[in-house]
């Protein structure tokens, strides 16, 4: 059993414990009672709730300014422009102003090359074009970009059928040749006229392949007819042309069934 006089500091020191236990808490209650407590918590969280808005507006403004740029960098190449990076100073192209070129960066007669006397391309080469002509290539650009193989059709036309029937309906070709319908096209008239001044084809159909027209209905047949059209587009496509070939008939399906 321990002293008396140990036991007496043993139990003032717990006294004294619970007293200031005491006073501490009471005036922590009464410090967060206080007007200036209260007032000091509600400014900040006033400044918290201002520092949080300010953070949102400015996540906010930079989702529109990022999706601002993604959709004018759509719409540039959807018009047929490169977009032009800040970094690498890349130029901007136009159909009909430069050469265009396969994947494996052979310069190949675009458009722009083909038809005319070479004194004639150079000095409409270096015109600055109308805005008329300027939406004219900006669209000639963008179709060209649709498919390694243009076909340039009117619905009415039987050579224009007959050409898209061979293409599309005889032959497997990858990527699918696209066809533009000048007759319903907005700029079709423009177009056959800026067609006819590059290539030299001023009628339809008018085939180009990477930009390079390779003649009409009667020309596709003679390919057809003679077993040279699937390798005349492999030739000219180059590794953009996936696949090219005559498509089997019913009657060589049913033959080969039998084998």
């Amino acid at each position: 059993m321990p002293p008396p006089r140990r036991a007496k500091a043993f139990g003032l020191i717990i006294i004294l414990t619970v007293l200031i236990t005491f006073y501490i808490t009471s005036g922590a209650r009464q410090t967060q009672t206080s007007d200036f407590y209260t007032k000091t918590q509600e400014a900040l969280q006033v400044r918290e709730y201002e520092l949080a808005t300010k953070q949102r507006d400015a996540d906010d403004v930079g989702s529109r300014l990022k999706a601002a740029e993604e959709a004018a960098k759509k719409s540039a190449e959807q018009k047929g422009q490169k977009y032009m990076d800040a970094v690498s100073g890349s130029e901007k192209s136009v159909a009909g102003r430069v050469m265009i070129q396969d994947d494996e960066k052979k310069p190949v007669q675009g458009v722009a090359q083909v038809g005319g006397r070479p004194g004639d391309r150079e000095a409409a080469k270096n015109r600055k074009a109308t805005p008329e002509e300027h939406e004219v290539e900006v669209e000639l650009n963008a179709i060209l970009k649709r498919s390694p193989i243009i076909i340039f059709s009117k619905t009415f036309c039987p050579f224009s059928r007959k050409a898209k029937h061979i293409l599309l309906d005889l032959y497997d070709i990858e990527p699918v040749p696209y066809v533009v319908e000048l007759d319903e096209h907005p700029l079709g008239a423009k177009l056959q006229a800026t067609l006819g001044d590059t290539t030299g084809r001023k009628t339809v159909p008018n085939v180009l392949i990477l930009g390079v027209s390779i003649g009409g209905g009667d020309d596709m047949e003679e390919l057809h007819e003679t077993g040279l059209l699937a390798d005349k587009i492999k030739e000219m496509g180059g590794s953009r042309i996936t696949q090219a070939s005559l498509r089997e008939t019913k009657s060589e399906m049913r033959r080969k069934r039998r084998v």
